[in-house]
């Protein structure tokens, strides 16, 4: 019996707000993302819905595993010019995910999406300073790299931290996909 569940991307549905709110109000899951808003209510996640959501730059999508949603991941900010975009993920929700490969397999989905369906060339990413289980999952496991770092650039738990910016081009995904395959 394996450990890894059978991670999935799949569109937003509209059963899944009451888990995007629970996602985005998670305090856990608040301190580790680089932005910051308000508590959301599920009358806003309902509106947000109902306005169509996405759009041309912007496209999100449920980390399903097992059929149980996970987590929230996508691109934003598509650049179709330059074929580049924002990608991030939230994890949470679902006691026992954790430690579990499941952000190393949304990356990869994320990635495959984005590289060989989308067409895009680069993607990019900031990661909290003290957020080491997305520096592993996107550095060490999935093969992007850092790239700068923004000082004290984020305000978190009464100061400043620094924020890291991470990406990773098409060619280095089809250099690690073809080193997968090699193994």
């Amino acid at each position: 019996m394996t450990n890894e569940l059978d991670v999935r991307l799949r569109p937003v549905e509209r059963d899944d707000l009451v888990f995007l709110r629970d996602l985005a109000n998670d305090p856990a899951v608040r301190a580790n993302v680089v932005g910051w808003d308000w508590p959301l209510s599920l009358a806003g996640q309902i509106r947000w819905f109902e306005s169509g959501g996405d759009d041309s730059r912007t496209r999100r999508f449920i980390v399903e595993g097992d059929g149980v949603p996970l987590g929230l991941t996508g691109l934003w900010d598509i650049d179709w010019r330059n074929r580049t975009a924002l990608s991030a993920l939230k994890l949470g929700g679902v006691s026992g995910v954790r430690g579990r490969g499941v952000g190393t397999q949304a990356i990869n989905a994320i990635m495959d999406f984005a590289f060989n369906d989308v067409g895009l060339n680069r993607l990019h990413s900031t990661i909290l300073e003290s957020n080491a289980a997305s520096l592993a999952a996107y550095v060490r496991k999935s093969g992007w790299t850092e790239e700068g770092r923004l000082r004290e650039h984020v305000w978190r738990n009464g100061g400043f931290a620094d924020l890291i910016q991470v990406g990773i081009l098409r060619s280095e995904y089809a250099a690690l996909v073809a080193e997968r395959e090699r193994e």
